[in-house]
């Protein structure tokens, strides 16, 4: 795959607006709903799982390029022989960055440590990181280092994105008039597909 700045840049666009792992993707639901009821937490979220993503992509491309497919290939003639490891791999290396994120909100931001709750550790398993991973190492466009660490870093910024967004948004619905049908559950799942439908308005920028 040739890499160039108009690639890289392609990349970026894509996977922030176009093929947003939220709103195309329908990855990392549960945070965005669960956290985006303030912009500041919404926000901090944002920034832990870009920070996660970023560092899981780049790691977990490492681990495959570089030790797992050559010691398959030396092994059983076939680089792919030992893919069955990628998910136990990647989820090690997401827990890993995690503790990170945690232990460096606990000791610098306790406030937000504190607003986050549960949230915080349950990144580990917010399958838009697992799903970016995934998705690295399986589109030919982010096979090279740098544009797979974009995609990553993108995919960061893209989440940060859908859920300040959202965050803002389910603010100033606390002091609207929303019909009683709607209130609550309902609203938050209508804003969240109008904003999805939002976003398909992107849908060939990136190309």
């Amino acid at each position: 795959m040739e890499i160039s700045f108009a690639t890289m840049i392609g990349i970026f666009i894509s996977v922030v607006l176009v093929n947003n792992l939220v709103f195309q993707g329908f990855l990392g639901i549960c945070p965005f709903l669960g956290v985006s009821r303030k912009i500041d937490m919404a926000f901090g979220m944002g920034c832990a799982v870009t920070f996660v993503i970023t560092m899981a992509g780049a790691i977990t491309w490492c681990i495959m390029h570089l030790i797992l497919e050559p010691i398959a290939g030396r092994m059983f003639d076939d680089p792919k022989a030992l893919n069955f490891l990628q998910y136990v791999a990647f989820i090690m290396v997401i827990a890993s960055m995690v503790q990170l994120v945690e232990m460096y909100l606990r000791k610098c931001f306790p406030p937000l440590y504190t607003a986050l709750g549960v949230f915080l550790p349950l990144i580990t398993t917010n399958c838009a990181i697992l799903g970016a991973c995934l998705y690295i190492y399986m589109k030919p466009e982010t096979q090279p280092f740098l544009n797979a660490l974009i995609y990553a870093f993108g995919g960061g910024l893209g989440f940060m994105l859908a859920i300040s967004i959202m965050a803002g948004i389910r603010e100033h619905i606390r002091f609207s008039n929303v019909p009683k049908p709607f209130q609550g559950a309902g609203i938050t799942l209508l804003v969240a597909g109008i904003l999805a439908l939002a976003f398909t308005g992107f849908t060939g920028i990136g190309k």
